[in-house]
C-alpha cells in the first residue's frame, strides 16, 4: 500500500472530498445521480455547530479517503454541549484492503474520533453517534467501537385512511387548531414569517427539554439549517395551537426513497398530551391522503413521552434498518445511560 496522511479539513478539500464521494458511490450503481460541491457546502460548511471532517491525502496531496461528520449542539442532562453524527465515509479503491490497524479507513477514523473526542480539546463531543445498516454495523462495533444502543432502531407506523384519520379527530377534540405549513415564505397565509415560527419551535423544545435527556438542542440557527429547503425535499409543519398558542408541532416531509411514505421528522411539545398529539397526526394524515400518501413513520426512542403516546393512538411498532450506536466521551456518559435517557428523532440523522 502506498504511503499516506490524515489530518482535519482545510478549506479547498471539498472539491477532492466530492470527487472521491462520486467515484466511490457509484461504482456498481449507474442510478447513482452524485453529489455537488456546492451540496457538500450546505451539508458541512453551513452547518452552524462548525465543521469536523478529515481527509487521507496520498503523497501528492489528493483525497484518498474522507470521514465526514455532522456536529450538532446537545443538550447533555440540561447543559449544551456538542456531539457529532458520522455520516459519509469512503476510500479510494486503490486504498482499500484489509481492516488492519494501518489501513486507511481504520486510521482515518481512529484520528479522527480521537481528534473530536480529547478532553479540553475545543470543539469536545460528549458523545459521537450513528446509524449503521446491516452492512456496516459489524465494523463500527468491532474495529471503530460504537456500542449499540438500539438495534434495531424502532420505528412507530400507521396505514393512513379516513377511518383512523376520524379517530384521531375524536381523540384530540374541541379547543386544538392545527396549521399546515408547506414551507413557503408565508406560514399557510397567515401573515406570519418563518423565522417567527422557528424561534417558536424553538422555545417550545427548551420548554419542554427532559433535565434528564441526552438530545439534539434545537435552537433556531440549527433548525433554520436543518429544515431549509433543498433540490430534494421540502420540509412541511404541522403547528398545533390551544388558545392562540403554540402547543406542539410536528415537521415532516412527503415522500422518502420514493415510496408513498410520510415520515414524521421532529416533534415539538409535550409528547405525554394526547390531544395534541393526535390533532398534529390527524393533519399529517389529511395531507398524506391528498398527496397520495399511504403510511406515516416516525422515530421516537423509548425514554420519551411519545414512545407511550403515540401507540395509544393507532401507531404500532416495526424494527427500522438500521441500528441506533453511541461512543461517549463526556463524563458521567455511556451507553447504558444513553438507553435510558437519549431521545432521538429521524430528522436528528441525515437519513430523513
Amino acid at each position: 500500500m502506498s504511503s499516506f496522511t490524515v489530518r482535519p479539513y482545510e478549506p479547498g478539500d471539498e472539491e477532492g472530498i466530492v470527487s472521491l464521494f462520486n467515484a466511490v458511490f457509484s461504482e456498481g450503481n449507474p442510478d447513482f445521480a452524485g453529489r455537488t460541491v456546492e451540496e457538500w457546502r450546505a451539508i458541512y460548511l453551513d452547518n452552524p455547530a462548525g465543521v469536523q471532517t478529515f481527509v487521507g491525502t496520498d503523497p501528492d496531496g489528493d483525497v484518498i479517503a474522507n470521514y465526514s461528520a455532522i456536529p450538532a449542539y446537545c443538550a447533555d442532562r440540561g447543559e449544551r454541549k456538542m456531539s457529532m453524527q458520522a455520516v459519509d465515509t469512503c476510500v479510494d479503491k486503490r486504498y482499500r484492503g484489509r481492516l488492519s490497524k494501518k489501513s486507511v479507513f481504520v486510521t482515518i477514523a481512529t484520528e479522527m474520533i480521537a481528534y473530536y473526542s480529547t478532553p479540553g480539546r475545543d470543539p469536545f463531543d460528549v458523545y459521537m453517534w450513528g446509524l449503521p445498516n446491516e452492512q456496516a454495523f459489524p465494523v463500527g462495533t468491532r474495529i471503530i467501537g460504537y456500542k449499540p444502543v438500539h438495534c434495531p432502531m424502532p420505528s412507530l407506523v400507521a396505514t393512513v385512511d379516513d377511518g383512523w384519520i376520524a379517530t384521531l379527530d375524536e381523540a384530540a377534540g374541541a379547543g386544538i387548531d392545527v396549521i399546515d405549513w408547506d414551507g413557503s415564505a408565508d406560514v399557510a397565509g397567515t401573515g406570519i414569517a418563518p423565522e417567527v415560527v422557528i424561534g417558536e419551535l424553538a422555545a417550545l423544545f427548551e420548554r419542554h427539554l427532559d433535565p434528564q435527556a441526552l438530545t439534539i438542542w434545537k435552537d433556531p440557527d440549527y433548525l433554520a439549517w436543518r429544515y431549509r429547503a433543498t433540490s430534494h425535499v421540502t420540509y412541511r409543519a404541522a403547528l398545533a395551537q390551544r388558545d392562540g398558542a403554540l402547543v406542539g408541532a410536528a415537521i415532516y416531509r412527503l415522500g422518502w426513497a420514493g415510496q408513498p411514505v410520510v415520515p414524521i421528522v421532529d416533534w415539538f411539545g409535550d409528547g405525554s398530551d394526547r390531544a395534541v398529539t393526535a390533532a398534529l397526526l390527524a393533519s399529517v394524515g389529511r395531507t398524506t391522503l391528498a398527496h397520495g400518501g399511504t403510511r406515516i413513520e416516525t422515530w421516537t426512542t423509548p425514554p420519551t413521552p411519545l414512545f407511550g403516546t403515540l401507540p395509544s393512538l393507532g401507531l404500532t411498532r416495526e424494527d427500522s434498518r438500521f441500528n441506533l450506536c453511541i461512543m461517549t466521551f463526556g463524563e458521567g456518559l455511556s451507553p447504558a445511560m444513553a438507553k435510558q435517557h437519549w431521545a432521538v428523532t429521524m430528522g436528528d440523522s441525515d437519513i430523513y
